[in-house]
């Protein structure tokens, strides 16, 4: 599934509408459907506005039918995103949204509000008479990001609906004040207020899905969606209600920020954001298209190839389609754009080849774990609502992705679980105790959560002491370690500021695998442990710089080794190289293991050398340009893996290991 997504200015006047229509043409069977955005400003618009602009879809719409493309309408405002073009956009004559503080986002409207819900009804209504294939509700229905704002809504109907639900009389003071107290033990209230938040979010839905299928039933829509924590994150929800129960077909589109080469590591990050949502969409869901923006369309600010390279990440990931929005907002020619559409058009079968083998395959590896309540652990050295501490703990583990470690981005596959910060505390200890049956990877504040909920004896060390000047750390002669016993890495810490810890161990069965220094040669003490506990779990405890400069040698050798020794040999592939090489490990239709790798760097691997679990013997090697090659695997003595040689594996590219096509 390939869609693009187009702007007012490429459809409403007659000459560019043809020159779009050439361009599809010229690539006929590039795109499976459009979706064209009835306004290219962020702030919602006037119905009188809108009604015209429906009139002329309505001769538009059949003409992309003809060429046997779906034709949909992308509704870019429902509430609203932001303050952009207010003096063009409604009046702030109903209720704006409302932050902690008091403030308002001019350009965003409350979704609580029911005078407002009457346009959105309206709006909605005149879009489904007008015939669309489908209807995509953009990602402006959140509560979260609506510049000049962050977390919304606290207008006095919110409050009073919050406190109704409750059973306390709140002021927004009030609320605000208990919200962000600095302890755990409100956590029970954060709770409620994201559960509000769904409910929210969810009468929204329930008012469009019904206004819509109400009209016509045979329109499909879809959600546009980024992570959403402070929204609770309840896509199960949205997606009954959205589908009635699943009675209606609906479609979804993860997405996230990422615009420009500037980062390009950053495209690796979008797709473990697109995972975590695929992750939490319900299976009978099929249509899920990635989100790829080149947004605000600079054409040399994104290259094509890391355009394309990012569409197969995202499916990669999980996603099952990709819709594409690259074009210009502007009437101006569109050559300049035709180099996207060659390479996405020789990139199409890769594409399909992932979607179509894997479907809604979960991805397996080490989970950073999470859940939907997440968003209550936030604030921890800030305000509760006005900080993201949250997001930062749960991405630190991702970094072992780019160490060649395959993540999961659900429990349902995972090998091994990661825990960074206060992530342990959004977990009842029924659930720790369950997840501390199996690998555990940790770092010390974990640790410290851990303590604080009487489990440490789980991990088998506790904080000793903590040091934030001048050490280093060196492995120890564990056998986990094999070859890079003695080896050093020092992360100068008076450059890139982060605390060290030494551990205390409470067991004699806890294993020391890197112990920490000072600047003099003073042993200070362990500070990576590994440990077996009483459930048959394994933990490591990190206590030294544990998500960053992980990348030389003998670090990237040492957690390779100890997370294989976590998953008790049952992590699905293994890089042997010192390689920045991405893998996603996925199941097809068949039961049989694929993978997908990514050569997230500059420089060419001339020989990659993997460790994988597969009963093939056989595998069949496909790039990104669609050649094949068959490549043998090697039985290893005494080991359930088999080994694979890859030679030349290209700089930014990507690759699909399957034994069947």
């Amino acid at each position: 599934m390939i869609s693009f997504r187009i702007a007012p200015a490429q459809w409403m006047i007659d000459n560019q509408l043809k020159e779009l229509l050439n361009l599809l043409d010229e690539y006929s069977g590039i795109a499976d459907e459009l979706a064209f955005f009835l306004q290219d400003t962020h702030s919602p618009l006037p119905l009188q506005v809108i009604e015209p602009r429906l009139e002329r879809l309505t001769k538009v719409l059949p003409l992309i039918r003809d060429r046997g493309m779906r034709a949909g309408i992308n509704v870019l405002t429902t509430i609203g995103h932001h303050e952009e073009n207010l003096e063009n956009s409604l009046p702030s004559i109903w209720q704006n949204v409302v932050d902690p503080y008091g403030n308002k986002c001019l350009g965003c409207f409350c979704p609580n509000d029911q005078e407002y819900l009457v346009y959105v009804r309206s709006l909605y209504t005149m879009i489904a008479e007008t015939g669309p294939d489908f209807i995509w509700i953009d990602d402006d229905v959140r509560l979260f990001g609506h510049k000049p704002v962050k977390a919304v809504c606290f207008c006095n109907k919110c409050v009073e609906e919050f406190s109704n639900e409750i059973g306390k009389y709140y002021t927004r003071e009030e609320l605000v004040e208990e919200l962000e107290g600095n302890n755990r033990y409100n956590f029970e209230l954060r709770r409620k207020w994201l559960e509000h938040n769904r409910k929210l979010i969810d009468s929204l839905l329930k008012l469009i899905e019904e206004t819509v299928h109400k009209i016509n039933p045979k329109i499909v829509l879809g959600f546009m969606t980024g992570d959403r924590f402070y929204e609770g994150y309840a896509f199960e929800r949205w997606a009954s209600t959205l589908s009635r129960s699943g009675r209606f077909k609906i479609k979804w589109r993860p997405g996230g920020g990422f615009y420009s080469d500037e980062r390009l590591i950053e495209l690796v990050e979008k797709s473990h954001e697109i995972g975590r949502q695929v992750s939490k969409i319900p299976i009978y869901v099929e249509d899920i298209q990635s989100e790829i923006e080149n947004f605000p369309y600079h054409i040399l600010k994104k290259s094509v190839k890391t355009t394309i390279i990012e569409a197969g990440a995202h499916t990669a990931a999980g996603a099952t389609g990709i819709a594409f929005n690259i074009l210009s907002q502007h009437d101006d020619p569109l050559d300049e754009y035709r180099a996207f559409f060659d390479e996405i058009k020789k990139a199409k079968p890769f594409y399909s080849l992932i979607s179509e083998n894997l479907g809604r395959s979960i991805c397996e590896g080490i989970w950073p774990a999470w859940n939907e309540d997440i968003f209550v652990i936030n604030g921890y050295n800030g305000k509760w609502l006005d900080s993201s501490d949250y997001i930062q703990s749960l991405k630190k583990p991702y970094v072992l992705a780019e160490i060649g470690i395959p993540i999961a981005y659900s429990p349902e596959r995972s090998i091994v679980t990661a825990f960074s910060d206060r992530t342990p505390l959004c977990f009842s200890l029924g659930e720790l105790k369950e997840i501390f049956k199996k690998g555990v990877i940790m770092d010390v504040p974990a640790l410290i959560s851990i303590e604080e909920l009487g489990l440490s004896h789980l991990c088998g060390v506790r904080v000793n002491k903590t040091f934030s000047k001048d050490t280093w750390e060196r492995l120890t002669n564990d056998p986990l370690n094999g070859k890079f016993s003695g080896w050093k890495r020092d992360c100068r810490q008076s450059f890139w500021e982060e605390v060290a810890y030494t551990l205390e161990p409470i067991s004699d069965k806890v294993r020391i695998l890197s112990e920490l220094f000072d600047y003099g040669g003073n042993k200070l003490g362990p500070c990576m442990t590994a440990y077996e506990n009483e459930l048959g779990g394994r933990v490591l405890v990190l206590g030294y710089f544990p998500w960053s400069y992980i990348h030389n040698a003998a670090k990237v050798g040492q957690l390779k080794s100890v997370c294989q020794w976590l998953s008790y040999d049952g992590l699905p592939v293994i890089v042997d190289n010192l390689a920045k090489v991405i893998t996603w490990v996925r199941t097809d239709r068949l039961g049989n293991k694929v993978f997908i790798l990514l050569n997230a760097s500059l420089d060419k691997v001339s020989e990659l050398n993997l460790r994988v679990i597969s009963n093939a013997n056989k595998f069949i090697l496909v790039t990104l340009d669609g050649s094949k090659k068959e490549v043998e695997l090697e039985p290893m003595i005494n080991s359930r893996y088999k080994r694979i040689c890859l030679r030349d594996i290209e700089p930014w590219n990507m690759y699909v290991l399957m034994s069947e096509i």
